[in-house]
């Protein structure tokens, strides 16, 4: 039927004879009209149409899919000949699990088994043959021996070495030829049994062996442990008796030995200086480090390339901490390995001596000591018995050096660390952190003092800086508690407030990323210098202010970090020393305006040296002061140049000295900025050479690559890899067997579990049926019992009531 469905309707209607003429004669007379039967057709015409037009409501009785997948991965049609025997073997295997599940179940909670211990079952080396020839052999042996009968007369060699016994002992037989055992006579031994002769046919009558009594077992029971009573305090009475006489002897024993430690003692008396200084040697030696096998001597050549390598992997530490790559890793290199966790070996200690050539970089190597060496300073310090204790704080450690002139400060220092070696206590080490706290307090006080000794406080530097690579637990909070002090007085410094800004730089790695101690450094001295830009305009600010510019520029020496409040303030401190600063062309300046200052040189005076102390930063101003502010200015500038010379704004960064260097050149000859004019002049020539403006890139217009496909000429859908490796190829194949193989047990063991556990439900759901029933039964016995009584109980309480 096609077309729309209204059509389709239509149709279906007029065939029924529902629309169009009804009066239309029809040559097949069987079929009638509704209207020429009964109406009730008519309905019954319309119900079938509508059914032939709405299949939803209609159900089928088929399957869900047409198609399904077997074993294989197959694709077959329900009902065929491969869909019947997958259905039949998965449906045995379920068989074969139920009756496997069974067999379990009634052997599960019961114990014993038939154990085979024929010959050779357990023995998994022999094979089946082998096995039953042995046991062939036996059998005949055992048949063999059991036919040989023995006689009375014979001997032992006629028995084949066989003896014959009676009631466990053996049967002996004297020389002379007796018809009868005479009983109580040795034949029989000591069992007490009689035989004779019955009807003299020399027949012997054998008694059955008697079982002992119970008085008998315990008697022969308590015979036993006498007897190993007996042995046991025998055995003990002969070690007293040896303990006995060593102890006799022992006084002997000590006498010769006090004889031959006397001979010694004499010997070592009457030995040279050179024997002595031997024997010490030696002594010493037991403490060095024991050889392994595996240490050999290294050549120089191994040795110097072992040591470049050290640095190479410090410098490569300290270039990743520098550009912030310390995610993963501990920061290492630079003068502070272990410095975030602290050093956890409290079994090295550290070497301290008086060294004023050590430098920050160096490598951390020279901050441990060998056994060797801690064993040679510990025999050194009880030799010299000089005591000293740790102090606790900072006025402890100066009333003890207040008492000591100053070439013993730094030895009193050595004898405290030497003292408290980690290895020597425990506790020691935690000291050693606070003592580090305490020398750098001391480092901050020497320098506020008006006369200290530059001897001294190098020393005590160099011995706080191997004292930080093993002891910098305590540093951090010191440090940070001294920058937050120096904060709140920024306006007005001291002399120990420059010298820690110094010092920081020396004992610290101030080329990294980040750091607990230089960061807050760094920005507190750049935050003195940007006030310098709002007022200051004393003598004192300005030395201040070059003395923190050097420092910064010192901490940049390896990461060449620009720093625009340096820039900044050298500008303003030269504007504010040059003579007649107004005759300047302001327009290449940063600054708006040039302002008149009361601190500009005399154009008159001559410039001659640069070298400038802490102590002059705090002296009142004057010509000389001045002079050499401006000639430290000029090194400064020298120095930044050459720093960041590598940076493309380095021509930003001189235009805006160069005018003040040419201004300078016309009141002063000084060669030190002659040589600052040619290094500009040099510097902005190449500058401007290397320097190119930004464009985009252009790229060579690039053909879309082309690729020939690989062709295999004998290709096989059903091959899998055509590796040329066949070994490889053959791994591969045995890897994939082995992971279907896999994939196919695991799942025959989730189906055998959920089999089994599908098992045990329905056990479980049958013994609560089983369990249910029986409760029903016995409730409803008990209560047809209890009716029938009750019943008889009315029956018989009338019955009393119609006779009463």
């Amino acid at each position: 039927m096609g077309g729309s469905q209204l059509k389709q309707l239509k149709a279906a209607l007029k065939d029924n004879g529902l629309v169009g003429q009804t009066n239309v004669k029809r040559k097949n007379k069987r079929s009638k009209a509704p209207s020429d039967t009964r109406r009730n057709d008519r309905d019954d015409i319309l119900k079938n149409i509508r059914q032939q037009f709405n299949q939803f409501d209609n159900k089928y009785n088929r399957t869900k899919k047409d198609i399904t997948t077997v074993k294989g991965g197959k694709f077959v049609k329900v009902g065929s000949q491969e869909h019947y025997d997958a259905t039949k073997s998965a449906s045995s295997m379920t068989d074969a699990m139920r009756m496997q599940y069974e067999m379990e179940k009634k052997r599960h909670g019961k114990t014993g088994s038939l154990v085979d211990r024929r010959f050779g079952e357990k023995n998994k080396h022999m094979t089946a043959e082998e096995k039953m020839l042995e046991r062939f052999t036996r059998e005949q042996q055992r048949a063999s021996r059991k036919k040989v009968d023995f006689s009375l007369a014979s001997d032992d060699e006629d028995n084949f070495g066989e003896v014959l016994t009676h009631g466990g002992k053996a049967l002996e037989f004297g020389d002379d030829d007796q018809d009868d055992f005479v009983s109580g006579g040795s034949a029989l031994g000591s069992t007490g049994v009689r035989y004779k002769d019955n009807d003299d046919d020399d027949v012997e009558s054998e008694a059955p062996p008697r079982k002992k009594s119970k008085n008998e077992v315990m008697k022969e029971i308590i015979a036993k442990s006498k007897f190993y009573k007996h042995q046991r305090q025998a055995e003990f009475q002969k070690a007293q008796d040896e303990i006995q006489d060593l102890d006799e002897d022992f006084g002997d024993v000590m006498a010769e030995i006090n004889k031959t430690s006397v001979k010694q003692a004499n010997s070592m008396k009457a030995k040279k200086p050179e024997e002595m200084m031997y024997d010490e040697k030696v002594r010493e030696l037991t403490y060095d480090r024991r050889a392994v096998p595996a240490d050999r001597t290294k050549t120089d050549e191994e040795l110097r390339k072992e040591k470049e390598e050290h640095l190479r992997k410090l410098e490569e530490d300290r270039i990743n901490r520098m550009n912030g790559d310390i995610d993963d890793r501990e920061a290492q290199g630079d003068d502070l390995d272990d410095f975030w966790n602290g050093s956890d070996e409290e079994g090295e200690g550290v070497s301290v001596s008086e060294d004023n050539d050590s430098d920050a970089d160096s490598d951390e190597s020279g901050a441990f000591e060998d056994a060797s060496e801690g064993h040679r300073a510990i025999s050194k310090r009880k030799n010299n018995k000089v005591t000293v204790s740790m102090p606790s704080s900072h006025e402890a450690l100066l009333n003890s050096l207040d008492k000591l002139d100053e070439s013993s400060q730094l030895d009193y220092v050595n004898k405290i660390i030497e003292t408290y070696h980690p290895r020597l206590a425990e506790g020691n080490k935690a000291k050693l952190n606070n003592f580090v706290n305490i020398l750098y307090e001391h480092l901050l006080y020497l320098s506020d003092q008006e006369e200290v000794s530059a001897k001294v406080f190098d020393g005590l530097l160099n011995i706080l800086k191997k004292l930080l690579k093993s002891f910098n637990e305590e540093i951090v909070e010191f440090g940070r508690n001294e920058i937050d002090t120096i904060q709140n007085r920024i306006s007005s410094l001291k002399k120990r407030d420059l010298v820690f800004f110094a010092t920081i730089g020396s004992l610290f790695s101030t080329s990294d990323h980040y750091h607990l101690i230089v960061t807050p450094t760094v920005i507190l001295m750049n935050e003195k210098l940007s006030k310098f830009q709002y007022g200051y305009s004393n003598i004192k600010d300005i030395a201040e202010g070059v003395f923190i510019s050097e420092v910064l520029l010192q901490y940049q020496r390896l990461s060449k970090r620009y720093i625009p409040e340096v820039v900044n303030f050298l500008e303003k401190a030269l504007l504010m020393l040059i003579p007649e600063p107004t005759k300047l062309n302001y327009n290449s300046l940063s600054v708006g305006e040039i302002m008149e200052s009361s601190l500009e040189l005399n154009s008159n005076m001559t410039l001659q040296s640069n070298i400038l102390g802490i102590s002059d930063i705090f002296q009142e101003a004057s010509d000389e002061l001045k002079g050499k502010l401006l000639l430290r200015i000029i090194g400064l500038l020298d120095t930044s140049t050459s720093l960041w010379i590598d940076k493309s704004s380095i021509l930003d960064i001189i235009k805006t000295f160069k005018p003040i260097v040419n201004h300078l050149l016309t009141y002063f000859e000084n060669k030190e900025i002659s040589n600052l004019k040619e290094k500009y002049d040099r510097v902005e020539k190449n500058a401007q050479r290397d320097r190119k403006p930004l464009a985009l890139q252009h790229h060579r217009a690039l053909a879309i690559p082309t690729f020939a496909p690989k062709f295999e000429e004998n290709f096989n859908p059903d091959k899998k890899s055509y590796d040329v490796n066949k070994e490889r190829q053959e791994l591969n194949k045995v890897k994939n067997e082995l992971k279907k193989e896999r994939k196919a047990t695991m799942k025959d063991l989730r189906r055998q579990n959920k089999f089994i556990g599908g098992e045990q439900i329905k056990d479980k759901k049958k013994n609560y049926e089983e369990y249910h029933r029986k409760m029903a039964n016995i409730v409803s016995s008990i209560s047809t019992i209890e009716g029938a009584e009750k019943n008889s109980y009315e029956r018989e309480k009338k019955l009393r009531k119609k006779m009463g």
